[in-house]
Formats: structure tokens, sequence, C-alpha cells
């Protein structure tokens, strides 16, 4: 039976139609959800695949449950998840505590990933709302635990390897349990991840005779009792798996024996497989990731509190940032006046935030009368900047002293950091696209080549006189390739 809190989930929902106007059956459909799902599907849910079975855009699902959180009907997790074997290595409930660097302790694999790729955004039903098994990983089945728990929902397709479970089970305090095969050549691995034991058996081309494997858990590792032990590393494609505890076997008839000397029962996955030595990267559906919701402008409104803690930041491979800035408003400050000015600048900070927000993009930080965003891809970019022109153009219209917008755009790889209590960029990308920014003239969009050239930008600038060029831009040795559109 479902454990709801009906008067919070009803208050809560009402509170959350209030937000902002939303689609359609929006609401309903999320109520639906809440009240029927089972605890599976309100577990760690990916709003891009809600989106995509709900007929939504992939914006309103990403801003539903945003405000959904802030509110407290869910609760947002960032796990890292492992580019090996798609399982979460790692899980935290705010930013704050991320990291990119860890060890999966199912496939013996390093991490270090960067926020484009394998750092996956989710949300968990609260608690308060509604109790939910998964909240309780000791509690499962070895089945659940394993396969539902800890593997990403968003792994698809077939694993990277031919994969034989010989036992999945939870052994009890003081149990044995035993299993049989006829191994071939192959590998053999006993896994429990609730505190990180991995024994792996490596089965060679010499046949055994009738081998007996013992191991005890103590302590919660394993102990090979039979064998000796050796840690070793094995090479997998692109993949360096270091195995802390591996034994050899011959192949043929063996059994092995795994008896808990622990006081409290220990889930066991036995597996048996071939390894398959042109491992790629795990395909994965397309999931709400770290640079994804860090270039959402509701994430950056709603959860301003959220900072990275770690020193060396965390970094992000290839995002795309957009520098404005207004000419002459030293000037413009001189003629109307400070207060008018100031009205004329906050008023032309909406427009281009709005215009910011509608191309997916989000701002970061205002810096006098300029603005520096983040966007997913330079298209985006091109396109909010063509609008932004359009818009202030527009807005011009009803004022006397005119507003004279001029933009730069670069793409490139930067470190997410926390300056000012707040998630700002670092790097050299950072510093070109404020500098070719400074290159623009009134109404003028400077694109860098690595921009320019993304998918989609052509068609974005097709009505517009282009003129490419060099540019001498300051901290740069050599000349930047540029590309200037004159949208007005």
């Amino acid at each position: 039976m479902i454990s709801l809190n009906e008067h919070l989930l009803e208050e809560k929902m009402a509170d959350l139609e209030q937000i902002r106007s939303w689609s359609p059956r929006v609401i309903s459909k999320l109520e639906t959800l809440i009240r029927t799902g089972d605890d599976y599907s309100l577990f760690r849910v990916n709003p891009i695949q809600y989106a995509s079975e709900r007929g939504m855009s992939e914006s309103e699902a990403i801003d539903l449950f945003l405000h959904a959180t802030k509110i407290g009907l869910f609760e947002m997790e960032w796990n890292l998840l492992c580019p090996a074997c798609g399982n979460v290595v790692d899980s935290f409930s705010a930013l704050t505590r991320l990291h990119t660097h860890a060890a999966c302790i199912s496939c013996a694999v390093s991490v270090e990933v960067a926020l484009d790729d394998f750092i996956q955004v989710t949300f968990t039903i609260s608690l308060r709302i509604r109790d939910n098994i998964f909240r309780y990983p000791d509690s499962l089945s070895a089945e659940d635990y394993f396969f539902r728990y800890f593997r990403s929902k968003d792994v698809s397709g077939s694993p990277n390897k031919i994969d034989t479970t010989l036992l999945l089970t939870h052994v009890q305090p003081g149990q044995s349990v035993r299993v049989e095969a006829n191994l071939a050549p192959s590998v053999l691995q006993l896994r429990d991840y609730t505190k990180n034991p991995l024994i792996t058996f490596l089965i060679g081309d010499q046949p055994g005779d009738d081998q007996l494997v013992r191991v005890q858990v103590v302590d919660g590792q394993y102990r090979a009792v039979s064998h000796p032990v050796i840690s070793t590393e094995v090479r997998t494609g692109p993949f360096n798996h270091v195995i802390p505890q591996a034994a050899f076997l011959g192949h043929g008839a063996t059994t092995l024996e795994i008896e808990n000397l622990m006081d409290e029962a220990t889930p066991l996955w036995v597996n048996n497989f071939v390894p398959d030595y042109e491992m790629e990267a795990v395909k994965l559906r397309p999931f709400v990731s770290g640079k994804k919701l860090l270039t959402t402008q509701t994430f950056r409104s709603l959860f301003r509190t959220e900072v990275i803690q770690s020193d060396e930041g965390i970094g992000v491979q290839d995002i795309t940032f957009l520098f404005t800035d207004l000419k002459g408003s030293t000037a413009m400050y001189d003629q109307v006046g400070d207060a008018k000015a100031y009205f004329l600048v906050r008023q032309h900070f909406e427009t281009l935030n709005r215009v910011i927000a509608q191309n997916c993009g989000a701002v970061v930080k205002t810096i006098g009368d300029a603005v520096m965003a983040t966007f997913m891809n330079p298209a985006d970019a091109v396109k909010a900047a063509v609008e932004m022109l359009r818009d202030i153009e527009e807005f011009n219209r009803g004022i006397t002293e005119d507003l004279i917008l001029k933009i730069g755009i670069h793409r490139g790889h930067s470190i997410v950091v926390t300056l000012n209590d707040r998630l700002d960029y670092f790097g050299q990308t950072v510093n070109i696209a404020s500098r070719v920014q400074g290159l623009a003239d009134a109404g003028e969009i400077y694109i860098t080549d690595e921009a320019f050239n993304y998918p989609g930008v052509d068609a974005v600038v097709a009505p517009f006189a282009v003129e490419p060029m060099q540019a001498d831009v300051k901290g740069v040795r050599s000349q930047l390739r540029v590309h200037k559109i004159a949208a007005r």
C-alpha cells in the first residue's frame, strides 16, 4: 500500500500550480505519477525522459522538477556515473558535495569526468510526501539492489560484456552458499557494493582439477581462503581496471563457497563474463547533465546558494559563452542622469535575461552594464544574440536615448568555480569571449571560429551579412579568426 501524505501533497501541488503558467495537464500528470506510480518510477526521475513520455518540452519538464524540488515535492540528486558500466559511482544531495574523481566498485575503473557527460541530475520524491523503498537500499531484493539502485536507469542497449549471473542473493550472518559451474576461460567476479568488496578470479587457458574456491566475508571485505590474491590492472578498450584482489583459476568444473562471518546480511552477486576488449563508453539515454543544469536559468534563479567547494573547481569540456555590453553607456549617464540611466539599464537587463532564458541559456552575472551568459551550444547563443539586437531595437523606439548593444560569442573548455559565493567560470575561454565582445561595435555580433562552425549557426546567420577576419586579441598569442555579424 502506498504511504502518501495527502494533505501535504495537495498543498504542494496547489503551490506548484501557482508558480507559473504551465502547459495543459502538466500539473495533473505529475500528480498522477506521485499518486499511482511505483517506487522505482519516482526514484531518480530523468526529466528529459519524463518529457518524452508525456509529450512535454524538455525545458518545461526541467523547470517543473526544479520548482517541485524548491517547494519540497522532490529532492535533487547529482549522480556521478561510471563511463564504463553506467553504475552510479556516487550520489550527492547538493552540488557543494559533488566531485569528479572516484573509483567504480563495480568494474574497478577510475572515474574522472566533466560536467558534460557523466554527471547526471535526477529527482526523487520527497519522503515527506511519499515513502519509497529505494530510500532504503538494505531492504531491497538483491536484483533491485544491484540492477536498479546502483545502475543508472538511463543505460541503454546491451552491456559491454557477455554477462552470466551465477548467483544473486543475500547471504545471511553465519550462512554459507555454494555455486557450481563449468567455467570457460573468462572472468569470475564476486561483488557487494555496500562496503566496497570486490574479488576477481581470472580463469586461464589451462584446465583446473575440480577446483574448490573458498571466500569469506569479513569486516565488509572478501577474503580468499583457498587462493592467494594479488593486485593487478587490466586494460579493456579505453578503460584501465585497477583490480585490488585478483586470483587465478584454471578452466573447468569449479565449486565456489562463500561464507558470511559478519553479524549482518550481505548482498552477493557472482557473475561470470567474457571481457570485451573493444569496450567503449556505456550508452546512455539523454539525461540532464551537470552542464545542462548549470546553463538552465531556472536552476540559477532558484538555487543561488548552490556552490562548488572543490578548490580546483569542476571541468566542463564544451560550453558557449556570450558577453554583451552597452556602447556609450558612460555618456548616457551624463546626458540623462544616473537615475534614468540606471532605470533604462535595468530594463535592458530584463530584456536580455528573457531572451537568454528562452534560448536555453543562463545568466552567470552582470558586470556594470554588461551581461555574461552561458549556453549548451553556439547555435542557441547566436540565436539569442540576434534576438537581443532585435528586441533592443524595439525597446529603443519607446525611449529618447538609444541603448546600443555589442555582443561576443566564444566556445571551449572552462572550469566551474565558486566566486563571491556564486557559481562562476574561469579560464582562457572566458577571457577570449569577453575580449571578442570588445571587438564589436554598435549592433554587431562577433563570433569566433570555434562557435561559428558549430552545426546550425550558419542557418541562424544566413539572413545577415557575415564578414570573416583575423583579429588581435589581448592575451592570445596568435591572431584569432572571428566572424562579424551586422544584424541591425
